[in-house]
């Protein structure tokens, strides 16, 4: 029951991200000077899991102005380390990272204890 819980509230959240991102790009389409300066991120990543993997770099395309582009840096289990990330308004890589952090830990909270 708390899975279901916590899907739904992930889920909504995900979709008011999207439509926030939504509107932010289009706005900034049609402004005179954008704000967009494109730049591309490695995330060190703190899910393992393949749906948890699965979910996040899908949960990260979702969302307007970002793309996972790949995952890196395999470890001795095979997992993953990194994820590239494009994001549209990278100026400011810490501030990506840190949106990107919020994300993992709203989609899988037992990574909010690993450093």
């Amino acid at each position: 029951m708390n899975r279901i819980i916590h899907g739904v509230r992930y889920s909504t959240w995900l979709i008011g991200q999207v439509i926030v991102g939504a509107f932010v790009i289009v706005f900034d389409v049609i402004r005179v000077r954008s704000q967009m300066h494109p730049a591309v991120v490695e995330y060190p990543l703190r899910v393992r899991s393949d749906w948890e993997l699965a979910a996040f770099s899908t949960s990260i395309t979702m969302t307007p102005g970002t793309l996972s582009l790949g995952f890196k840096d395999v470890d001795e289990s095979g997992c993953p380390r990194v994820l590239l990330v494009h994001a549209v308004y990278g100026a400011d890589p810490d501030e990506v990272i840190a949106g990107l952090a919020d994300m993992e830990e709203r989609l899988a909270p037992h990574v909010k204890e690993v450093a």
